[in-house]
């Protein structure tokens, strides 16, 4: 039956009194087998279990009380009673850890660290390796800024293969050292993340951020790829010059491709990362220079894709897709003197890598246009002797003297119409006279450059206008009939004199129409008409002797329309001319040199400026000029 509750505590209490303390116990126990949560009574029981010396009976009832007030949430009450059971109990880990655990929930971190620290000891000292590593993955929650604590934890997860659990962590940590600046700390905590999950696509790009801030492009190459650079330009840039640099040339294209869709002004970055790699890697440089190319001439800056092409096979002078395109360029482009310097270069190429057919094709070409060039012949005569033709030097003569067709392709040519070509020299004979012996064509099997007169000064190709991106872009002249229609061809002695006569009559009627061409020009910038004024001047420059003063005219206009490249281009081609006076030559030079700068070509502008201090000295401002730019080349 029901024990009477307060008539046995009395009982108790009188037992006490008396010091029967066993009594007193008896009477406890009874009502608290009777009550079980007479909370007060039970630790009142357990407080005279010590007193009679049962420290086991006194845990117990502790214990029971403790995970009591654990569960309702009174942790001080339950974090006083762990103490009481460690007093009598020292070694009681279970009663540690809850004491820990209670502690950790009162906030008293430091009490908690070192309950949490003396068992992991404990454990390990006994061998319980991985009881010690479950209270350290504990440990390493307790406190977010105890970042030791916690790396440790991530690493006991990782080493007990829950990486999926430790990458988390480790992810955690290093957000968390980012945000205290802590970078370095950040990168080691980050990398461990993505070492247990490769796919945290966000943290493999941060980490390749990371690497490419401090210069270390191939330690960003372990977390770079395609996946993680996704829309960065930064990123993307990165990895087409790591794929670059492991000759991986299609697969740099595509990056390349993707990121000037993103972004067309990465075009720049482009162009200094083909430098970086023209001389150790040409191929690999050109996919870099063949997409700003196409990108400036896209948007019809054909004398910048032309300038990145002369540059590149300038520094890479045997790539020959290099300079297909760069003819290519030019002929949409209508640069018509960079173009056919463009073919001297491809044709150089072409016989260096061992083509024959393809160089003697272009080498007729040149030879057609500029019959007096001695290189061209040159080249026309290694081509021949590649593709071993018994005799080149008659062939070469029976082309110039006539006897065999010679047909060039005018690329700039005017589109065809319906109507019949006038004659290229009047119909009539044009009277002979008495040429030098020196000027004479040998005969067969002779050099061939004597045969090619030397008129100074030296003539331009035939006048041509650029025309309508619409228009057909080359055109064949039959050069031999244009240049023999007024002899027999079975006439030798007619065809000698002829041949000079023809040079003389096309350099004088191309000289008439430059000048002119220059005084239309000059007409037109007084009128303001600078339109008309740019093709007048483009005409007059095609003649050596007004050169000079129609390119450096063309130059300065363009620099005053805001068209830098194309002043750098007109400048250079003035320079190429004799100035009439030392004072205009030096006035040229400064106004190419600052053009130059203008458009960032820091080395060239230099060379320019050094060249006409060398030649004149304290000439306007270039000293200041030397010296600023000298600071930008050494880095200073």
């Amino acid at each position: 039956m029901p024990i009477d509750r307060e008539a046995t505590l009395k009982k108790a209490e009188k037992a006490l009194r008396q010091g029967r303390i066993d009594a007193a116990i008896a009477e406890y126990a009874q009502v608290v087998e009777e009550h079980p949560r007479d909370w007060n009574t039970a630790n009142t029981l357990g407080d005279l279990y010590i007193r009679a010396g049962q420290p086991e009976k006194a845990a117990a009832q502790y214990n029971r009380i403790a995970e009591h007030f654990t569960r309702e949430g009174f942790y001080p009450k339950a974090a006083a009673l762990y103490k009481k059971i460690l007093k009598i109990r020292p070694d009681d880990e279970s009663a540690q850890v809850q004491l820990a655990e209670a502690s950790a929930r009162l906030g008293l971190v430091a009490d908690a660290k070192a309950q949490f620290g003396a068992i992991v000891n404990r454990r390990r000292a006994r061998g319980d390796h991985k009881g010690a590593n479950e209270l350290i993955v504990r440990l390493g929650a307790l406190d977010a800024a105890d970042f030791e604590a916690r790396l440790a934890a991530a690493r006991v997860l990782a080493d007990s293969g829950q990486t999926a659990a430790a990458a988390v962590r480790f992810r955690q940590i290093a957000d968390d050292l980012l945000e205290r600046g802590r970078e370095a700390e950040a990168m080691v905590a980050l990398r461990e993340a993505v070492k247990g999950n490769p796919k945290d696509i966000d943290g493999r790009a941060q980490l390749a951020r990371a690497h490419l801030a401090s210069g270390d492009i191939a330690g960003a190459r372990e977390f770079l790829d395609a996946e993680t650079a996704g829309d960065d330009a930064g990123l993307l840039l990165a990895l087409a010059e790591l794929e670059l640099a492991d000759e991986r040339d299609d697969s740099a294209r595509a990056i390349v491709e993707r990121l000037t869709a993103l972004d067309p002004a990465q075009s720049d970055a482009l162009v200094d990362l083909g430098w970086k790699y023209v001389q150790t890697r040409p191929t690999g440089a050109y996919v870099c220079i063949d997409i700003a190319t196409s990108l400036a001439a896209g948007r019809g800056d054909f004398a910048r894709a032309a300038a990145l092409l002369q540059e590149y096979v300038a520094r890479a002078s045997t790539q020959v897709p290099a300079l297909l395109k760069l003819v290519e360029v030019c002929v949409d482009g209508g640069l018509e003197a960079t173009m056919y310097e463009a073919q001297a270069q491809l044709c150089d190429a072409y016989l260096t890598s061992g083509q024959p057919s393809e160089a003697r094709v272009i080498a007729e070409d040149l030879v057609a246009r500029e019959p007096w060039e001695r290189a061209h012949i040159d080249r026309f005569r290694q081509a021949l002797i590649m593709q071993r033709v018994s005799d080149p030097d008659s062939v070469i003569a029976e082309r110039l003297s006539g006897q065999s067709p010679f047909l060039a392709t005018d690329h700039f040519a005017p589109p065809a119409s319906d109507e019949a070509p006038e004659p290229a020299v009047a119909d009539s004979e044009p009277e002979i006279e008495e040429e030098p012996a020196a000027e004479k064509v040998e005969p067969a099997g002779t050099s061939p450059v004597a045969a090619a007169p030397e008129p100074e000064p030296k003539p331009t190709p035939l006048a041509r206008q650029p025309q309508d991106a619409d228009a057909p872009r080359a055109a064949e002249i039959d050069l031999t009939t244009a240049l023999f229609a007024a002899a027999k061809p079975q006439d030798p002695a007619a065809v000698e004199q002829t041949l000079s006569e023809v040079f003389r009559e096309r350099r004088a009627r191309e000289a008439e129409d430059a000048a002119e061409q220059l005084r239309l020009a000059r007409a037109y910038l007084d009128t303001g008409m600078t339109d008309e004024a740019v093709e007048a001047l483009r005409s007059a420059a095609r003649s050596p002797r007004e050169r000079f003063e129609a390119a450096s005219a063309l130059a300065r206009l363009y620099a005053e329309r805001g068209q830098p490249q194309e002043a750098v281009e007109w400048f250079e081609r003035a320079a190429e001319a004799p100035a009439p006076t030392a004072d205009a030559g030096r006035a040229l030079l400064y106004d190419f040199g600052v053009a130059l700068e203008d458009v960032g070509e820091t080395a060239r502008a230099l060379a320019v400026f050094l060249e006409l201090q060398a030649d004149v000295d304290r000439y306007r401002d270039v000293q200041a000029r030397v010296d600023r730019l000298s600071r930008v080349q050494t880095g200073g």
